[in-house]
């Protein structure tokens, strides 16, 4: 058994030593490393909506039931719209205390609780961007007090991505190809490639619905343009 131990011990050592060596031979290979960029560009076809409902009451019984209500309204409202079941999500339903004023300003007094607040909120997927203004009236209209959120973005951004990553490649295949020319040198095959991507939204819109709010009319939405793009780093062999 100790013979069949040793041996095994050596394979291994041999086969480790192997490996470095193969190792210490890709460290001799010239090689340029390069990062090159890629850039899709597409009209958003999606829309993501965070509506919310905030009510406050003298009980915790009264606030929440009196939040369940207006949700629910707003939830009938937006179903009338057509949306698809699977568009319509709850993402939070929060009940808390209201603690009253101490006596030094800014200071709560957590032992006098003056009301109760629930908090219920609504992310709505929007296929049709079109709508987005009509859905935002018909949500307020029925009790929405709150929009926390409001984003455009791609169905299926797969195709965008693989035309970025394309671009991104050749990107940066041609910068290297000049510098090895600059340097009198020829381009070799690539060792690896690394990416990473990220795209760029339209920016959130801010709290901006009060229960006061003028809605005689909706509000106009404009889907633009929206970008996705790809960074690679790329290492080529010099010869």
């Amino acid at each position: 058994m100790r013979r069949a131990f040793s041996a095994i011990v050596i394979a291994l050592v041999f086969a480790g030593g192997a490996l470095q060596a193969g190792h210490a031979e890709d460290h001799n290979i010239r090689s340029i490393t390069v990062q090159g960029e890629g850039v899709s560009i597409g009209t958003p076809d999606i829309a993501m909506l965070r509506f919310s409902v905030r009510t406050r009451a003298e009980s915790a019984g009264e606030a929440f039931s009196s939040n369940s209500a207006q949700m629910q309204r707003v939830v009938d409202a937006l179903k009338q719209r057509d949306l698809e079941p699977r568009d319509l999500q709850t993402d939070q339903i929060s009940l808390s205390p209201v603690y009253g004023p101490g006596s030094r300003s800014g200071y709560q007094d957590r032992s006098r609780v003056v009301a109760y607040e629930a908090v219920n909120s609504l992310t709505v997927r929007l296929r049709d961007i079109e709508t987005a203004g009509a859905i935002i009236d018909a949500a307020v209209r029925a009790g929405a007090n709150e929009l926390q959120s409001f984003q455009m973005g791609f169905d299926d951004p797969k195709a965008m991505q693989d035309a970025a990553r394309i671009a991104a490649v050749k990107d940066a295949k041609a910068k290297a190809e000049a510098m090895a020319e600059a340097a009198g040198a020829r381009l070799g095959p690539v060792i690896t490639i690394n990416s990473s991507s990220a795209s760029r939204p339209q920016p959130m819109m801010a709290r901006a619905m009060a229960m006061e709010a003028d809605m005689s009319s909706p509000a106009p939405i404009e889907a633009g343009e929206q970008q996705i793009q790809v960074r690679v780093t790329a290492v080529f062999e010099l010869r």
